[in-house]
């Protein structure tokens, strides 16, 4: 059923493929009993993820890399100066330790970096494998681990956020360092600055071109940092 917005949202559906037929996108779905169907639309967003099939059918490319270092991030119980409802940042020249409060005395999300001894072991990496370091330096000490996970960082983007009547939004178009939400509030701002020119010209409000501004605004705004760090990167 359409919510109250008039957006109908279907889950258990597979993007196999589209094309642009010049005057709308015609989209080829998979349901979850294997049937397919095709879907007709003015515009088509990708809002698929890193692994984007939208991407994929436009080669856009992703080009970037990926950073050497395995990164933690931790939900813990433990004691020390920086256990204080505060967000705490230390680094050096190997190492860094990021500590969020969480709700709950003596409670904090760290994030650091993964021993290198241990980045080479094929086993899943828990807790012994965290660089400590930066922890004992700042006297820490972690009592419980209630959840534990590892990542790697990426640095990509693709060269260009539309082609035709196909847009690239979020992980879609731009993946980057996961602390402080920056590929969430990147996302909302890529959908923040395309919705509301598809409505105007959809409606009628506005000129076809009005379309055209949303890569250059994006890439120019204060959150498209990540597009001018993989330039300089390159260069």
């Amino acid at each position: 059923m359409p919510n109250h917005w008039g957006v109908e949202v279907e889950r258990g559906i597979e993007l196999v493929g589209f094309k642009d037929a010049g005057d709308r996108v015609i989209a080829r779905l998979k349901r979850s009993d294997g049937t397919e169907e095709a879907c007709e639309a003015a515009y088509l967003a990708g809002c698929d993820g890193a692994h984007s099939k939208v991407r994929e059918v436009l080669k856009a490319g992703f080009p970037g890399g990926t950073y050497a270092h395995v990164f933690y991030v931790a939900d813990v119980e433990a004691t020390g100066p920086a256990i204080d409802g505060e967000l705490h940042v230390a680094l050096d020249d190997a190492d860094l330790l990021v500590i969020f409060p969480i709700k709950g005395e003596g409670r904090g999300r760290l994030i650091g970096t993964v021993r290198q001894d241990a980045q080479n072991r094929h086993e899943a990496l828990g807790w012994d494998a965290v660089s400590n370091r930066v922890i004992d330096r700042m006297s820490i000490k972690v009592e419980r681990v209630n959840w534990f996970s590892t990542y790697h960082v990426h640095h990509r983007v693709v060269a260009h956020f539309r082609r035709g009547r196909a847009f690239l939004l979020g992980d879609a178009a731009h993946i980057h360092n996961p602390v402080g939400g920056q590929g969430m509030n990147t996302g909302i701002g890529d959908a923040v600055n395309l919705a509301w020119k598809l409505a105007a010209v959809l409606h009628s409000r506005a000129d076809l071109g009005l379309l055209d501004t949303y890569e250059p605004e994006r890439i120019a705004s204060p959150d498209g940092w990540w597009r001018r760090r993989i330039r300089s990167s390159r260069s």
